[in-house]
């Protein structure tokens, strides 16, 4: 992965806590407390502009921890709005980038850039517990900001539905704490179970909440979790004063998620939550018992475990199995010959079909269903999205043309083959796609009415019909 490098940028950024000249534009921080700001522009750069949560009792008079989140299309006020709650109980400022997204690393870097300056010249914060979040490739940025970040040490990362980046450089600082919250329908939910394999041998500090969902920021009372635990992992670091009361909840409850989980037979639940107890509140007020630590080396070296491990492999493995020839196919689409892309059409269509009809039926392996389908459509939008970034128009063409027909109720691919038509000087066959996209389900006449890609169609009476259809004004 190519990010590695542009990061390395962020070296320049000044250290929190230096002294800045102060904002001058007519920004008033206390009255914009206990409210989502939904776009507030940055000093030094107007293009670039965040969504900000600010709790209640916010005062310069003190320092406050911080999350960065990276929304995968920039939207930085979803994340912010979502988890205002949480940020305002636990005293946390909550800011989410507007221009940071999925594509070029160098956009997304500046504009990481852009907030992290304007921030700390405007807030008072912590620079011990400044933390980033995000979902899908924007966890990956989000991940990647911290292993690059040298001189704004990031203390944690809680990452939606992805993990690190492909490829890590040498000059990587991968100390940081990490939580991975992942839906039990996620495509990426082999990836982040391998990452917890890999941090326990790693012997670092982490936590893997699998919740009920698919590929999306996680509920609030996850993201709650997430943050409770870097409280407390922050209590244990003694960057944050301890708090007795707070920690004797946490354990309280974590002893009784080890109790469910071996109740339920539930090895690696019960395996994770045991090595909480007696990781987690490791030199804190609250120690766990002796008998915590026997009985986490015993489960640690039973066979019980091992067979768990060995299941969760399987089902890993099993949608490795239903996606590695159809994912390879979909590689092969841009560079096919029109009798090949033919034959590759028909066959992709075929598993997709198959894995979206099973995904909607019940069973017991609806979840690993729906995981492979989603796997594969993602897959077959970010090829179409990196053949239409370099303008090779007819492949992106063949990709979204594909997962637009492939299942019938999705309408962003059909969207995006209006935007690639376009671009092509087919403007009849763009309305054509948007006609599809509105009987597939699109909703929203703003996504059409207010895509700047979309503007050369303006004119066009079609045009104004679809946008007249949706509820757009006429």
């Amino acid at each position: 992965m190519r990010l590695a490098k542009c990061l390395f940028a962020v070296l320049l950024l000044p250290v929190a806590g230096v002294a800045e000249p102060r904002p001058s534009d007519d920004f008033d921080a206390f009255k914009a407390r206990r409210m989502v700001t939904p776009s507030l522009k940055c000093l030094d750069d107007p293009s670039q502009s965040y969504a900000l949560y600010l709790p209640s009792q916010y005062s310069p008079d003190r320092r406050w921890p911080i999350i960065y989140a990276f929304d995968p299309s920039a939207h930085g006020r979803i994340s912010v709005e979502l988890y205002q709650n949480v940020a305002e109980k636990y005293g946390y400022i909550l800011v989410g980038s507007n221009n940071s997204q999925n594509g070029l690393e160098a956009p997304a870097m500046a504009a990481a850039q852009a907030v992290w300056l304007d921030t700390h010249r405007r807030f008072s914060i912590d620079k011990d517990r400044v933390y980033t979040t995000g979902l899908s490739g924007g966890a990956r940025f989000a991940t990647s900001f911290a292993l690059y970040c040298h001189t704004c040490a990031v203390a944690g990362v809680i990452a939606h539905g992805a993990g690190y980046p492909a490829a890590m450089s040498k000059e990587a600082n991968d100390h940081f704490l990490y939580y991975a919250a992942v839906g039990d329908a996620d495509f990426n939910l082999p990836e982040l179970l391998e990452l917890r394999r890999r941090k326990e041998e790693q012997g670092t500090g982490y936590k893997v909440k699998v919740y009920s969902g698919q590929h999306e920021w996680a509920p609030p009372e996850v993201f709650e979790d997430a943050v409770e635990w870097l409280e407390l992992k922050a209590m244990q670091a003694g960057t944050r004063k301890p708090d007795a009361e707070f920690i004797q909840r946490l354990f309280e409850r974590t002893e009784r998620e080890a109790a469910e989980a071996e109740e339920k037979g539930n090895t690696l639940d019960q395996f994770y939550a045991l090595r909480s107890l007696v990781v987690d509140f490791k030199g804190t007020e609250i120690i766990a018992s002796a008998d915590s630590e026997r009985r986490l080396a015993a489960l640690k070296a039973s066979s019980a475990l091992k067979e768990a491990r060995k299941s969760e492999q399987h089902e890993m493995d099993r949608q490795r199995f239903l996606t590695e020839t159809a994912g390879g196919e979909l590689l092969r689409l841009a560079t096919a010959g029109p009798e090949e892309q033919i034959q590759l059409r028909r066959s992709i269509t075929s598993v997709l079909l198959r894995l979206w009809r099973q995904s909607n039926s019940a069973g017991s392996d609806r979840a690993l269903r729906t995981r492979a389908f989603n796997q594969l459509w993602i897959q077959g939008i970010e090829e179409g999205q990196e053949e239409l970034r370099q303008q090779h128009l007819s492949q992106a063409e063949a990709y979204f043309e594909l997962m637009g027909e492939a299942v019938p109720d999705r309408p962003w691919p059909l969207l995006m083959l209006a935007v690639v038509r376009v671009r092509a000087g087919n403007n009849k066959g763009a309305i054509k796609a948007l006609e599809e996209a509105v009987k597939h389900g699109l909703k929203n006449p703003a996504s059409v009415s207010q895509d700047p890609d979309l503007q050369p169609l303006a004119s066009e009476p079609a045009f104004r019909r679809i946008v007249e259809s949706m509820g757009g004004a006429k």
